[in-house]
């Protein structure tokens, strides 16, 4: 029967082996070193602290696997790239729905031109006396022909015209 110690030692001594044992020792290093660099890395492009990736990178270089699925528990969900983005999206969307018109009473969507909103008729716009432009109601002069007017202009006559038009014809 062959000594089980001295069969141990031939294999162990082989070169073969030994280099195959060299190589996968490397490969668990680099494997190491590539997640702590992982680690410290992902954790700069989601915060803004500057100590705090270092100290990711040190739970995984303390904890090994441990340490890093402990990082991927606790770290943000997303990179300041990302928030920078979601934020952009939010503003752009904030700044169209300002952008949108809507009737101050009941505040469905009207067109810019509408004089009168077709849901409440709620008056939106006015017509100048003047130079028959749209204008807001709450002016007192008018921005394209410098009219400058009070309430009595817009009176409204039985023959359905305004007392300023009715003045010009």
């Amino acid at each position: 029967m062959p000594d089980i110690s001295q069969l141990w030692t031939s294999i162990v001594s082989n070169p073969l082996i030994q280099l195959s044992v060299r190589l996968a020792g490397l490969y668990i290093l680099a494997i190491y070193l590539a997640m702590v660099f992982w680690t410290v890395r992902d954790a700069q492009q989601r915060t803004e602290n500057q100590l705090l990736p270092y100290l990711a990178g040190l739970m995984v270089v303390i904890l090994n696997i441990f340490g890093l699925f402990l990082y991927l528990i606790v770290r943000p969900k997303e990179t300041l790239g990302e928030a920078y983005e979601r934020q952009l999206a939010e503003e752009s969307l904030l700044a169209e729905a300002e952008q949108r018109v809507v009737c101050p009473t009941c505040k469905e969507r009207v067109q810019e031109e509408f004089i009168l909103c077709p849901t409440c008729r709620t008056r939106l716009k006015r017509v100048c006396p003047n130079c028959g432009k749209l204008i807001r109601p709450e002016w007192n002069i008018c921005p394209f022909c410098a009219k400058d007017f009070d309430e009595r202009d817009w009176t409204v006559h039985p023959g359905g015209k305004v007392e300023g038009e009715r003045a010009r014809s």
